[in-house]
């Protein structure tokens, strides 16, 4: 199983309804369509979820160019009612 299959099975368990489906395929095309860079897809989705805070922060990992050397990259932060959420989508606590 693929991570994001793993992912949407423990989110939203094996067996979705028509209309949930629907409602995934509508927001997925929606997204697409409308966001073209990280900048409006953070925008959209601050529209869509009112309470969540999406932005866009510079991430640090171990550079794959030069060995011992760290590189930084564009990462996703999201927020619910100003707590972070993890990638695992467990809020933080700390």
């Amino acid at each position: 199983m693929t991570d994001f299959k793993k992912m949407m099975a423990e989110n939203f368990g094996e067996n979705l309804t028509g209309a949930q489906l629907w409602a995934l395929t509508k927001f997925a095309k929606n997204v697409r369509l409308r966001c073209r860079n990280n900048t409006a897809f953070n925008n959209e989705m601050n529209r869509t979820f009112p309470h969540a805070r999406f932005r866009t922060v510079n991430k640090q990992r171990p550079s794959r160019l030069v060995p011992g050397t760290m590189e930084t990259y564009p990462g996703l932060e999201i927020s619910i009612n100003n707590v972070p959420v993890t990638s695992q989508g467990a809020e933080d606590t700390e």
